[in-house]
């Protein structure tokens, strides 16, 4: 019983605890997501008469801050017997902590969580508690909204299937898509996005720079995230209301690589942004891109904020 109540215990920590470290980066909770996985599981030898499983898992996700998820789940495993017939059966339901390297592109993350397990073996049944630790890879939008999820994750299961050998240490493979929800979702979701350009960003005509925030780009590239042409799409609708106005649009990057090729990926990346609002019904003459490289930071590139700050695209009229 004590194992039951260390798990439960460990798992509302996280729960209490994840919250609070998000709220330090300031981001405003409103994103949700769901997904479906399929499981591959590569049991534990030690288990009583047990070859490998598969099962589903279903998660609904909620972005607590930039880099931080909390994700609720349940799942069903099926485990075959290696000897005799038939299967033992899971069942469980968790929550786990996933943290998030960045959330343009492809996003690895890693994440820690356990939860309880009912499990139904040839010796009899056990609810008991369970722990997870692992990693993964999320690609965003790959199918218009939906994405694909890949991760790998370390289990302890502490049900007794009647052979005495608990806790067990299984390696479960999930693989399966993901879908953003009522309140935008989870990726710096459309609508949160809108909402804080429109706090955030100040009506043309404007004399300083103004950082056109959101307007990101995947990771390497000058390609624009789903996210940034919502945010372009509704510059082009206050740039309409300006007709004379001209606007210089400048890229820059942190000082990570080579300045000579940071040079030419800003250069890329403002003559990205200019294409899109040129799409969008722009007058081409009324824009110039510009690319700045490295060479003007706006904080330090020594920590990981501070390169995140540096990399931006700014808007200025010019006249």
């Amino acid at each position: 019983m004590h194992i039951i109540t260390r798990s439960v215990l460990m798992a509302s920590a996280l729960l209490a605890a994840t919250p609070a470290l998000a709220a330090g980066e300031q981001a405003d909770p409103r994103g949700w997501n769901a997904s479906a996985m399929g499981i591959y599981v590569f049991e534990d030898q030690d288990r009583n008469d047990v070859d490998y499983g598969t099962g589903l898992r279903f998660g609904l996700g909620r972005q607590l801050g930039e880099h931080w998820d909390l994700e609720w789940n349940g799942f069903g495993n099926a485990l075959q017997r290696d000897r005799a017939g038939g299967q033992h059966w899971q069942y469980g339901l968790g929550v786990d902590a996933l943290r998030y390297r960045y959330r343009e592109g492809p996003s690895p993350y890693v994440l820690l969580g356990g939860g309880g397990v009912y499990t139904d073996s040839n010796r009899g049944t056990d609810t008991n508690g369970f722990l997870n630790a692992g990693a993964g890879l999320h690609f965003r939008d790959v199918w218009g909204a939906m994405g694909l999820r890949m991760e790998l994750r370390y289990v302890m299961d502490f049900s007794d299937d009647g052979s005495g050998n608990e806790p067990f240490n299984d390696l479960r493979a999930l693989v399966g898509l993901t879908f953003p929800l009522f309140g935008g979702g989870d990726l710096r979701t459309e609508t949160r996005i809108i909402e804080r350009e429109r706090v955030v960003v100040k009506p043309v005509p404007m004399a300083p720079p103004e950082v056109l925030h959101g307007v990101n780009f995947e990771f390497d590239s000058a390609r624009l995230t789903p996210n940034a042409k919502t945010v372009l799409r509704e510059v082009a609708e206050r740039l309409g209301a300006y007709p004379n106005s001209e606007i210089e649009i400048a890229g820059h990057t942190d000082s990570t690589g080579d300045a000579g090729y940071n040079q030419r990926l800003s250069e890329r990346r403002a003559a990205s942004v200019r294409d899109f609002l040129i799409d969008l019904g722009v007058d081409p003459g009324r824009l110039q891109a510009r690319g700045h490289g490295d060479t003007r930071p706006v904080d330090s590139n020594a920590t990981e904020d501070g390169r995140e700050r540096n990399r931006r695209i700014e808007m200025r009229r010019i006249r």
